[in-house]
C-alpha cells in the first residue's frame, strides 16, 4: 500500500515540477525590446528555475528517506519469517525473499 502511495506520490510530483519549470521558458514571450527588459526577464527566471531545482533536491531528499526506512523497519523481518523465508546469519535485512 504504502508502496502505491509513493508511485502515485511520485507521479503528481513529476507533473508538477515539469509544469513549474516549462512556466521558465521563454516559449510564449515577446522577444524583450531593451536590454533592461531582457534582464529582468532572464532574472525572474533563473529563480524559477532555482526554485524548481531546491523542490526536485527535496524530493529527492524525501525519497531517500523513506527509501533506507522501509529498507530497514523491523516489520519486513516479521514477515519474512511468518513467510518461512529462511536467512542465512549474514543476509542483510532488506534483501528480497529467495535471494541468499
Amino acid at each position: 500500500m504504502l508502496l502505491k502511495a509513493l508511485a502515485v506520490l511520485r507521479t503528481l510530483f513529476l507533473i508538477f515540477i515539469v509544469g513549474y519549470t516549462v512556466r521558465a521558458l521563454p516559449l510564449w514571450t515577446e522577444v524583450a525590446k531593451t536590454f533592461d527588459e531582457q534582464y529582468a526577464r532572464c532574472a525572474e527566471n533563473v529563480g524559477l528555475v532555482g526554485r524548481a531545482a531546491w523542490l526536485a533536491i527535496g524530493w529527492i531528499a524525501f525519497e531517500t528517506i523513506v527509501g533506507w526506512w522501509m529498507a530497514t523497519r523491523n516489520g519486513q523481518k516479521k514477515l519474512l519469517a511468518e513467510a518461512g523465508v529462511p536467512r542465512s546469519p549474514g543476509e542483510p535485512p532488506f534483501a528480497p525473499p529467495g535471494h541468499r
